[in-house]
């Protein structure tokens, strides 16, 4: 039981996803469920290579989702465009359900739903996955059991026309609010980006915890300015006030917030030498950059 889910955005793509695996319904813990999966050392010098990625969360079965995308990008990562790489993380999911199938007693092959995403060069393409059969998505998916949750939310935030750094928070809030209310979703939440220009990868656990955090204490604030702007017994007078006091209280917690992100990121520079990670959270290295 989880929450997955993809955002296509103007500059990019956002997959995220929970942390939270139940084991035959008594017992709970946290597992990585999101693989962000790019070339490295030798294998990214090579001509072809070094603009591929794949990023791929599931739900279901965990081993077998492991599986799906282990083939998956044995796949992707010797192509030499953004069709071969499509082409082949279909047909390695294909694969192995077949495979599996063949292996497994009738009806018993584990089925899984993967949100994948697919980068090369400056295009990327979002993809579902049910089974074996894999749709491409232009805009949002989702999948697990906090999918009707997520729909909801995502009909409300997303847009197509949003760009990635929005695209992160409408991830956060979906992840944060299924976690909150739909029972099998919890632990941590881990969002990815495939980024048409600039680096990719998953965003860095701090500003993930800040985003989560921010858009926790922002809802409830934000819900009493409602409350007030849909109250016609108030003077416009009234409601401005108001609402000025509450938006004053918001940005004192976002500034703490972002005050205590920066020390971090100071820290870490002090100890390393160089910015790890970019005003997304993103990894920031010349060397590990994908273009």
């Amino acid at each position: 039981m989880t929450i997955i889910a993809g955002f296509k955005c103007l500059d990019g793509i956002v997959v995220c996803a929970d942390t939270q695996e139940t084991v035959g319904n008594y017992s709970k813990r946290n597992v990585p469920k999101l693989r962000f999966e790019a070339p490295i050392g030798a294998m990214k010098v090579l001509g072809g290579y070094s603009n591929v990625a794949l990023a791929v969360c599931g739900a279901g079965h965990g081993p077998f989702i492991d599986k799906l995308a282990d083939e998956a990008w044995k796949s992707v990562e010797v192509t030499k465009n953004i069709d071969e790489a499509c082409i082949a993380a279909e047909e390695a999911i294909k694969r192995t359900y077949e495979e599996f199938g063949r292996i497994y007693q009738t009806g018993m092959c584990p089925e899984a739903e993967l949100v994948y995403a697919v980068k090369m060069e400056s295009e990327n393409r979002l993809f579902s996955a049910s089974g074996p059969i894999v749709n491409e998505k232009h805009d949002y998916c989702a999948a697990g059991v906090g999918v009707h949750m997520a729909d909801f939310l995502a009909s409300r935030m997303y847009r197509r026309t949003l760009h990635v750094a929005q695209a992160i928070i409408v991830a956060a809030y979906v992840l944060f609010q299924t976690k909150e209310h739909v029972e099998g979703c919890g632990g941590g939440s881990h969002i990815a980006v495939l980024r048409d220009h600039g680096s990719s990868g998953l965003v860095n656990s701090e500003n993930v915890d800040l985003i989560t955090k921010l858009v926790q204490s922002g809802d409830s604030e934000i819900g009493e300015i409602l409350m007030r702007y849909a109250n016609v017994t108030i003077s416009k007078d009234e409601f401005v006030q108001q609402s000025h006091e509450l938006i004053a209280g918001i940005v004192t917690l976002r500034e703490h917030e972002k005050s205590k992100l920066l020390e971090l990121q100071r820290m870490t520079k002090e100890v390393f030498g160089m910015d790890l990670h970019d005003e997304l959270g993103l990894p920031k290295s010349t060397d590990d950059e994908l273009a």
